[in-house]
C-alpha cells in the first residue's frame, strides 16, 4: 500500500498501511472522533483504531513463525468508496482486524494477517472486491484468482503482478458464517505465507456474531 493507496478495501493497501503505521487501508475520509463500534458510521467511510473490535483482534495469530504482529488495529468500512463491489452486493458494512509482520530488511515488504466479518458475505464476494481493488490500482500489471485449499478449507488465492514484485492474497472461511481469515504477502516467499496461514489455527475462537451499526 506506498503509504497511502485508496478506494476499494483490499489486503494490499491494508498491508502497506500497517507496515508504515498509518490508518488501516488508508481511507479517503477522516475517522470520526471517538466512534462507537455499536452505533452507525455517521457518514464516515472508514473507522478504525486499536481495540475497536477486540473480539476480532483476538482472532488474529499471536505469533507467526516466531514474530509478533505489530500495529494491530480493527474497524469497519461503511461507504461505497471503501466497500467497492461489496456495496453493490448488498454488504453495507465490513468489519475487520489486521496486524503486520514487516520484513526487517525491507520496509516495503512483509505479511499482513487479517480477519474480515460481515453478515451474509460470501467468500466470492470478498475475493471479488479485493481483486477488483487490486486491478484498479496504479502500477498493477495483472491480477489472477484461483480456487485453493487453504488451512484445510476451500479458499481463494489472488496473485497480483506489480513492478516491485509478486504480491499474494489468500482468503478462506472460518467456521462462522460471514467471517473470513486472510493473509497477504508483498515480496515474501510461499513458505512465509504458509507459516502465516498455519498460525491462524492457534488464534482465538472465530465466530462471534457481528453487530453492524448501519
Amino acid at each position: 500500500m506506498p503509504a497511502v493507496l485508496r478506494h476499494t478495501p483490499r489486503a494490499l493497501p491494508l498491508l502497506a498501511s500497517l507496515l508504515v503505521a498509518v490508518p488501516l487501508m488508508a481511507a479517503c475520509t477522516s475517522t470520526a472522533a471517538s466512534p462507537n463500534p455499536s452505533g452507525p458510521c455517521n457518514g464516515a467511510a472508514e473507522q478504525s483504531a486499536p481495540g475497536f473490535y477486540p473480539d476480532l483482534e483476538r482472532q488474529l495469530p499471536a505469533r507467526v513463525d516466531g514474530q509478533t504482529p505489530t500495529n494491530v488495529r480493527s474497524g469497519r468500512y461503511c461507504s461505497a468508496r471503501t466497500l467497492g463491489s461489496l456495496e453493490k452486493a448488498g454488504i453495507h458494512e465490513l468489519q475487520f482486524a489486521g496486524g503486520a509482520l514487516p520484513d526487517p530488511q525491507n520496509r516495503a515488504a512483509g505479511l499482513a494477517v487479517v480477519v474480515y466479518r460481515a453478515p451474509g458475505m460470501t467468500l466470492d464476494q470478498l475475493a471479488d472486491a479485493q481483486a477488483n481493488g487490486a486491478g484498479n490500482t496504479q502500477g498493477v500489471a495483472g491480477v489472477t484468482a484461483q480456487r485453493a485449499t487453504i488451512a484445510g478449507r476451500s479458499g481463494i488465492r489472488i496473485d497480483v503482478s506489480v513492478q516491485s514484485g509478486a504480491e499474494m492474497m489468500f482468503f478462506w472461511p472460518t467456521p462462522a458464517p460471514g467471517v473470513f481469515d486472510a493473509v497477504t504477502g508483498i515480496g515474501t516467499t510461499e513458505a512465509q505465507v504458509t507459516a502465516a496461514v498455519a498460525a491462524f489455527a492457534t488464534a482465538g475462537a472465530a465466530g462471534t456474531t457481528p453487530t453492524p451499526g448501519t
